[in-house]
This record gives C-alpha cells, sequence and structure tokens, in this order.
C-alpha cells in the first residue's frame, strides 16, 4: 500500500478473490496483534462485487447503506476488473451544482483528535481506531501537522518504532481552506493536490474542523437521496390522480358513486354494490342474507326506525340522514334513500336502498369553522392551532410511551427581506418556505407558523436520531435552494432549534421553551445551523449571565488591558501606525477573547463604556510614544452598537482634543454591520469624523453582504482587507487577481488599502506586485503591550528587527 500509493489490496488465492485488506484494516492488525499475522486474518468480508455497468450513483448509495469504502468490479465472464473506492465515486460525480450549494462547514467533522507532539505514534493510531477516525491533528493552535491513515501505512511500512514520539515524525502541515467555501471548490482543492484530508477553518482563522473525501461523497449522495425522494413524490402524486381517475370510470360504468343495497321483504340483503363494500367496509359475501340492521350505530332509538316503516309503508318511500355503522366499528353519517318495488300486482317485493357518504360533507363543515386556526398567509396551523396540536401529541406520545419532536425555526436576517421586496413580497417568501416544509413532512407531522418569520413543526414519527437526523438534512436541504420572488434569486439562512420530549421536556409547555432555547443557541453559533436542546445550554445561558455581571465590574478591577500590533509601509517597510486591541483578563476565567466577550457587552448595555475606556487609553498611549519621539497612527474599533448611539464623533472629538492628539493621527475602524444596522447614523458620524480630519476605515472587507455598495456611499479613507485574502496570495493567481481588484477598485476611489494577516515574505512580495499601500500581521510583528511596543519601534527603526528585505 505505502509503495503504490493505494488505500486497499486485493487478497487472491489460486485465481479467485479471497477479500480485502484496506489501511485502517491494516493497522488495526499491526496495533492489536503486530505484523506477523497472515492477511487471511485481517481481511474484510464479505467484499461488495459489482457489475462494471453499475450506475455511479446507485453504487454509492450502496456503499453507503453498508458504510463500505471499496467495492470490486467485474466484467464479462466474472472477470475481476479492478476495485472503485469512494475517492473515485467522488471524482467521477457530475454534481456540481450540489458541491455548489453547500459550504464546507456543513460535511465537515468538528469533532476532532488532537494530539499533542509528545505522545507516541502507537498511542496515536490507537486513539485514532478507537475513535473510527481517518486522521488527527498534531502541535498546538499556532501549528497544526496531520496524521493519517496513509501516513500510519507509510511508517508501519518503513520500519519505524511505534514507541516514537510524533514529533520526530515526518508529518505534514495542515492545509486549511475557511469553512464558508464551496465544496465544489473543497474537492477541487483536495483533487489538485492529492490530498485526502483538509483543514476547516473559522472567522479567526482557526482550524476547527477536518474534511475529507468521504464526507463530500456523503454530502452528493444525501442531495441524490433528496432529489430521488422528490421523484419518487412526484410519481405517488401521479399515482393517486391515476386512481382517481380509474374510480371516476368506474363510478360512471357502474351508473353511480353511491352505496345501493337490494331486500327482500323481510329485509334480508339479496343485493350490493361495490360502493356498498367501499363506505360501509362489508364485502358482498358477508352482507348476502343478513339485515341492513347490522349496520346501526345504536343513536336511533325504536321510535325512529318505527316513524321510518310507517312512512315507508304509506308512502312507498323514505328519505333523511341517518348514522350506520362501518364494519371496522366507525359511526359516520350518510343520506339514504329507500324505495319500495313493486311488481304489477302492485305488491312488495324488494326494497331498494341508495345512500351516500356525508362524512367528507361533515368534514367540510368542520374545516370551514376552523378556518380561524389557520395562517392566512401560509395555511399552516397559526399558534392557537399549533398549541392545540402539540398538546394532543404530546398526551398520546405520552400515553404510548413515545417520543415526540419539536422543531423551532427562525429566519435569519429576514428584516433584510422586507427592506428590499416590502411586506408583500415577504410575505410571497413565507409562503414558499411554508411550501418548502410542507414537501418535507409528506403528512407525517405538523407545521405552524406561530407569528413573524418563525415556524413550529411536530415530528412524533421520525424521533429517533437516524430518522430525525435524515429528516433534519431533508429540512436544510429544502431550504437551502434559492427563492425566486419578483423575479431575483433569494437565499434564505434558517436557524434551527429541536428538542424532544420526554427527554427534553415533560409536558407541552416546556418542550416549547426547551425547542426555543436551542434556537436561541443557534442564533449564538453564528445563525444558519441546527442545534439540539442539552441542559448545557442552560448552563451555557447562566454561563452568560455570569459573564455579563463579569464585565461590569471589569472597569472598576482594572481587567482591561490594550494591545497594539504594528502597520508598515509595503513597499519601503516604514513604520507607519498601529492598530490598538482590548484585550480583557479576568482574575478566574483567565484570558477572554473579544469574540466572546465583545457580544455579550453589546447585548448587555456595557459596550459604550468599555469602547470609551479602550478610546481613552489607547489616545493617552499614543500620546505617550509621541512625547518620546514615536509618532504613530492610531487605529480604534468602534462597534455597531456604539455607532447606533449617535455620539460618536463627538466623545473622539472630546478625547482627541483633552489628550492632545492631533486627529489626523486617528483612525476609526468600523465593520459593514454598523451599515447594515444603522446606515443613516453611521454616515452622520463619519461625515462629522472625517471633517475633523479624523480618517475613517472599513475593517475586514470581502466578508459581509454589500461591500461595494457601502465603499462607494460611505465616507471612507481606508479598506482593509480581510485576512482570508491574504494567507498565501500568489500575485499571479486566482486569489492575487481578487486581491489585485480590490487594490484598483479602492486607489480609483482615492482609497488607501491596508492587508491584514499577513504571515510570510511570500505574502507581503505578493502585496508589493500587487500594489497594497500597508501590512499588518505577525510577519511584522504580534500585537503587544504600549511600553514593548515602544521599545519594538526603537529596534525596528534601527534595524534589530526588521523584516526580510524584499
Amino acid at each position: 500500500m505505502a509503495e503504490y500509493h493505494v488505500g486497499s489490496v486485493l487478497v487472491e488465492h489460486q485465481g479467485k478473490q479471497q477479500g480485502l485488506i484496506t489501511r485502517r484494516r491494516a493497522m488495526q492488525f499491526i496495533l492489536e496483534r503486530g505484523g506477523s499475522s497472515p492477511v487471511t486474518e485481517a481481511m474484510l468480508l464479505p467484499v461488495l462485487r459489482v457489475q462494471a455497468g453499475t450506475d455511479i450513483d446507485t453504487l454509492g448509495l450502496e456503499m453507503l447503506s453498508r458504510n463500505l469504502m471499496h467495492a470490486l468490479v467485474y466484467g464479462q465472464n466474472d472477470r475481476c476488473l479492478g476495485i472503485i473506492s469512494q475517492t473515485d465515486i467522488v471524482n467521477s460525480q457530475g454534481l456540481e451544482h450540489d458541491l455548489d450549494l453547500k459550504p464546507l462547514c456543513e460535511v465537515a467533522s468538528f469533532d476532532l483528535i488532537r494530539l499533542g507532539t509528545e505522545q507516541s505514534l502507537q498511542a496515536a493510531l490507537e486513539r485514532m481506531q478507537q475513535a473510527g477516525h481517518s486522521a488527527a491533528l498534531v502541535g498546538t493552535d499556532r501549528q497544526w501537522r496531520i496524521l493519517t491513515e496513509t501516513d500510519a501505512i507509510r511508517f508501519l511500512s518503513s520500519g519505524i518504532r511505534l514507541d516514537l514520539p510524533l514529533a520526530d515524525l515526518p508529518l505534514a502541515t495542515v492545509v486549511s481552506l475557511s469553512g464558508t467555501s464551496h465544496l465544489h471548490q473543497a474537492r477541487h482543492f483536495l483533487h489538485d493536490r492529492g490530498f485526502r484530508h483538509i483543514g476547516v477553518t473559522n472567522d479567526e482563522g482557526e482550524v476547527v474542523g477536518l474534511a475529507s473525501y468521504h464526507d463530500i461523497l456523503r454530502s452528493l449522495e444525501q442531495s441524490y437521496v433528496h432529489r430521488l425522494r422528490g421523484m419518487l413524490d412526484e410519481r405517488g402524486q401521479d399515482l393517486r390522480q391515476s386512481r382517481h381517475d380509474l374510480r371516476l370510470i368506474e363510478q360512471v360504468i357502474n351508473a353511480s358513486h353511491e352505496g345501493v343495497v337490494i331486500t327482500d321483504t323481510r329485509g334480508r340483503i339479496q343485493s350490493v354494490n361495490r360502493a356498498f363494500t367501499s363506505i360501509t367496509g362489508y364485502s358482498s359475501e358477508e352482507a348476502l342474507g343478513r339485515n341492513p340492521s347490522m349496520l346501526s350505530s345504536g343513536r336511533h332509538g325504536a321510535d325512529f326506525y318505527h316513524s321510518l316503516w310507517q312512512r315507508l309503508g304509506e308512502e312507498g318511500q323514505w328519505q333523511g340522514e341517518i348514522w350506520n355503522r362501518r364494519k371496522d366499528g366507525q359511526v359516520y353519517p350518510e343520506w339514504l334513500s329507500i324505495t319500495a318495488i313493486r311488481n304489477e300486482r302492485d305488491e312488495v317485493t324488494q326494497y331498494a336502498a341508495i345512500f351516500h357518504d356525508l362524512t367528507e360533507m361533515k368534514r367540510s363543515e368542520a374545516r370551514v369553522e376552523q378556518l380561524s386556526w389557520f395562517d392566512s398567509v401560509t395555511g399552516l396551523a397559526n399558534r392557537r392551532l399549533f398549541e392545540d396540536r402539540l398538546q394532543l401529541a404530546h398526551a398520546y406520545c405520552h400515553e404510548n410511551g413515545q417520543r415526540l419532536a419539536l422543531l423551532a425555526i427562525d429566519l435569519d436576517l429576514f428584516k433584510q427581506i422586507n427592506d428590499r421586496f416590502g411586506h408583500r413580497g415577504g410575505d410571497q417568501l413565507l409562503h414558499q418556505v411554508a411550501e418548502r416544509i410542507e414537501s418535507t413532512l409528506v403528512q407525517q407531522g405538523t407545521a405552524a407558523r406561530p407569528a413573524g418569520d418563525e415556524f413550529y413543526i411536530i415530528l412524533s414519527e421520525q424521533t429517533d436520531p437516524e430518522a430525525l437526523s435524515r429528516y433534519l438534512d431533508s429540512l436544510s436541504q429544502s431550504l437551502a435552494v434559492p427563492f425566486w420572488l419578483a423575479g431575483e434569486e433569494v437565499r434564505l439562512m434558517a436557524s434551527i432549534g429541536v428538542a424532544v420530549a420526554p427527554d427534553d421536556a415533560e409536558s407541552a409547555e416546556a418542550l416549547i421553551r426547551a425547542a426555543e432555547i436551542a434556537l436561541h443557541h443557534s442564533k449564538e453559533q453564528g445563525r444558519n445551523t441546527i442545534c439540539f436542546f442539552s441542559p448545557e445550554q442552560h448552563q451555557a445561558a447562566l454561563s452568560r449571565y455570569r459573564l455579563a455581571g463579569y464585565l461590569q465590574q471589569a472597569l472598576e478591577r482594572n481587567e482591561f488591558h490594550m494591545v497594539y500590533q504594528p502597520q508598515i509601509d509595503v513597499h519601503d517597510q516604514r513604520l507607519i501606525g498601529v492598530e490598538a486591541l482590548l484585550r480583557w483578563e479576568h482574575p478566574e476565567l483567565g484570558v477572554v477573547s473579544p469574540g466572546t466577550f465583545i457580544p455579550v457587552a453589546e447585548d448587555a448595555g456595557l459596550i459604550d463604556a468599555i469602547g470609551q475606556w479602550g478610546l481613552e487609553r489607547s489616545v493617552r498611549d499614543a500620546v505617550d510614544w509621541r512625547d518620546q519621539g514615536v509618532s504613530l497612527k492610531l487605529a480604534v474599533n468602534v462597534s455597531a452598537r456604539e455607532f447606533q448611539r449617535g455620539d460618536v464623533a463627538e466623545r473622539v472629538q472630546a478625547v482627541l482634543s483633552r489628550e492632545g492628539l492631533s486627529p489626523e493621527s486617528f483612525v476609526v475602524e468600523l465593520t459593514e454591520t454598523c451599515f447594515m444596522q444603522s446606515a443613516d447614523t453611521t454616515e452622520q458620524a463619519l461625515v462629522k469624523l472625517r471633517r475633523q480630519g479624523v480618517r475613517i476605515a472599513i475593517d475586514d472587507f470581502g466578508t459581509g453582504f454589500s461591500s461595494l455598495s457601502y465603499i462607494r456611499n460611505m465616507s471612507l479613507d481606508i479598506l482593509k482587507i480581510d485576512r482570508s485574502f491574504i494567507t498565501g496570495v500568489d500575485s499571479s493567481g486566482t486569489g492575487g487577481q481578487l486581491v489585485r481588484a480590490i487594490v484598483d477598485m479602492s486607489h480609483a476611489m482615492q482609497l488607501e488599502v491596508v492587508a491584514e494577516g499577513v504571515e510570510t515574505t511570500d505574502d507581503l512580495m505578493a502585496l508589493q506586485r500587487l500594489g497594497c499601500d500597508q501590512a499588518q500581521g505577525y510577519h511584522v510583528a504580534r500585537p503587544m503591550p504600549a511600553d514593548e511596543l515602544l521599545q519594538w519601534a526603537a529596534a525596528y527603526a534601527a534595524g534589530k528587527k526588521a523584516i526580510s528585505p524584499l
């Protein structure tokens, strides 16, 4: 395997195929028994055998359903042609559209094995074997390397000792893509570089997951299954329509769709038609010779039947509404007409009864009465009906020992849809979403729209983990398909919270609360995710309140401090300025990342006080540097919540004036969120700041929704390109072309360009060729306290800290 770079070996004996040895199987046996075991003990049996003409999609589904990674392909005369793997299937799929629809984070595994470099090879492989993982991360957050099953086979075949620490092994560095990258890009990335695994990074560039060819295959096949189910549903609808048409034809041929019963004068049934059987459930064999009283429901007394026969005797006919009982015991209403049949001598010889079932009519009347129970926009159950049905479903499942799942769904950023298309357009989109949701249920659950852009789904038949997971996949895939509104393509994101009774709640009301808590947790994780309720979420909520309490005391206890990251001129490497970054170190919690405490501070209404402290502290530090002969441009971040207050310009002006720092030396950095949440207020503040001489920078450019419109319409001076565009940039590649386009566009609008996340000399050289103005990142310097920055700046100016020359 190591020599030929293959993942499996076919075992033959006397020309007959015996089984397969795979990487994982070989590694398992070497770890458990050593390398002396015969291959017959380690090979996989039975091996899936397929014909060469087998459809690739069908084969993929078969391998997934049987959890197989390989199959033997046979041609004519039962001759083995070779081995096909899941990797081969992924590379043969023509489902580029499906790959474009999904981001990499939806298929990646986030249950990672992270190993220290001091662990032995044997311990690492055993842990991978126990977890069933094909790869593990080795190292620290600063640099991760990867150990795969392919590496293991290579090491074992070369005789490397199992007790060697991982630090001594030649492991490759993890190559990663952003979790927002499409699967199409990920597959090409793996194929072009000959990799089987790829790291998945979050917005901060941290490796938080791994994705493999197997993960991509599973996504492709799930999409295939979803389409197959859709085709089967369409065929089922066509079949039901055909059956309905056939019944109509039969009714026309039989001259009546109503039940017909013929009796003799003593009331013994002589003949019935097929409609009789359909309505009552009794076949003709069961009815012949018996009295129609077998259908009696017991709802009518003796006086009713006495009056019926009296009128029938006097007038020869009777008609009216009557309640009868079907064979299965169900009581139903019918409209009955009885006529006496006479012979030529005017003697009654038989009675003919014609009736039709009123059940559907009664149900229609009930539906009319319950129109107030349904949502007028989507046609789904409204809150009142939803709560009623949830109570009934909960009671039924409780009595029968069954599980009940409740899904709470919220459409992320739906306000933007109403702002863009108006409320009528928003209602149209809600209706389309409701149709998508109902199409996934196939009469196996209840959907409701209690209010706004919220939806609920009650599931009582798909609550085992596998079935629930399949349904959630189906629902997510359905909602991920673009919608069409006013001739435009609209993509929606939905956060989903899931709670299951009785595991998560003992009552219907508690189940709703649990699902809403899970939904809230889903939104906190960045929206467009699915979260299951767990007791830990209660604790997380409590922890959030606890963190807010600590934040209220942080300023009083002087727990915040500022660090500064240098910014240099790309062309002459001259030190130009610094970006001020807020840090919090709590005595119990330790260092708390800004990504954790900033959102809490915003929600708790503390961001203004914290932001004011950071502003004042960084300006004082800049003044101290100036007084010691180091004048630097100071860039300070301002959050969207601070802009919403509307006094940012006044606060900045007051601090600069009080501390004596020139406005021309100060830069306000803001993100696109400020424009999205309070565009008018933000623009007014920016105009005031620029009139004072303060410069304005837009941060993390390229990661938002409408970057071009903002930089075109807003008052800006500097554009900062997000680190995701810079890391590993190649001036001649696609990434370099994109950066060049951003730089050229910015220069055309008289904007300076700062590149974030410059990690290597190659990055800096590429930025120079691309015409970028300034750069910051670990290649230049890490963020540092104010006193260290002063020393670093002096050493840098003296050439002691100079970065590699271009």
